[in-house]
């Protein structure tokens, strides 16, 4: 979204070039004229004004936008953000809460993040209606949040017939959203999704300090790396996506990770 508005500002930039080379002072005894050339500068201003314009009406329009679980802080500010972008959203666009909850333990599931934003978003005035949700409930990690939430996105739309490139917002800091690109493009590039079903759109919301420490930490950008090294762990045979378990390396990276944090 934001490169949008650049490339709207850049047009516009160019069009103001365009119609000043077009226009021709001139001076007539007393009086000042300005004479404008039908020109190709001219044309070329128009043309570049006409599309600067297109860009700052349209209206992004979102197929899903993905919640992804946090601490109890970021989950709420997640879930408002997210709910303030709901305008984004189309008229069969739908809130994806991304997260593990324990399936099967009735109390356990009560007291998880994903039933928490779930609340959240009943909570809300007007309240988001269970139809405008999906709960993506076996991602562990950003990595997870990636693969398990495209994969369902995509799953719902070829269920509901819907073809074509699916934009998905993502809620969350820049930091943040920057990994989950990372994911994106390495399961791409692995042949586990493809790039023309997809185009992630950041919705971010703010990066607090511990957020700039905790994308600092030197064990996380470890465990990042090491992850999109193992990424092939969730590789199909047919291609595609599966469910894998928890890498044993993996959690020993976040545990140290998360205690030095």
């Amino acid at each position: 979204m934001k490169h949008k508005k650049k490339w709207g500002l850049l047009f516009l930039f160019l069009s103001v070039a365009f119609f000043l080379v077009s226009f021709n002072p001139q001076l007539s005894g007393g009086a000042i004229g300005i004479n404008t050339n039908i020109s190709l500068s001219f044309i070329g201003g128009l043309v570049f004004f006409i599309l600067a314009l297109a860009i700052f009406v349209s209206r992004q329009s979102l197929e899903s936008i993905i919640i992804p679980t946090g601490t109890l802080d970021t989950d709420v500010l997640r879930t408002d953000t997210a709910v303030r972008e709901k305008r984004k959203l189309k008229k069969t666009g739908y809130f994806v809460i991304s997260g593990y909850y324990p399936h099967g333990d009735l109390e356990g599931i009560r007291k998880s993040q994903d039933y928490r934003i779930y609340k959240h978003l009943r909570e809300q005035e007007p309240p988001i209606i269970p139809a405008e949700m999906m709960v993506e409930g076996q991602a562990h990690d950003t990595l997870e949040n990636t693969l398990y939430s495209l994969k369902k996105i995509r799953q719902r739309a070829d269920k509901e017939g819907r073809t074509g490139t699916l934009d998905v917002g993502i809620v969350t800091y820049h930091g943040h959203f920057k990994r989950f690109l990372d994911f994106y493009e390495k399961a791409v590039e692995e042949g586990m999704i493809k790039r023309e079903d997809f185009r992630l759109h950041e919705i971010p919301t703010e990066e607090t300090e511990e957020d700039r420490k905790y994308e600092a930490n030197l064990l996380r950008k470890l465990s990042h790396r090491f992850k999109l090294a193992a990424i092939g762990r969730y590789r199909a045979k047919s291609g595609g996506i599966k469910q894998a378990k928890a890498n044993p390396l993996s959690k020993i990276i976040n545990k140290a990770r998360d205690i030095l944090r």
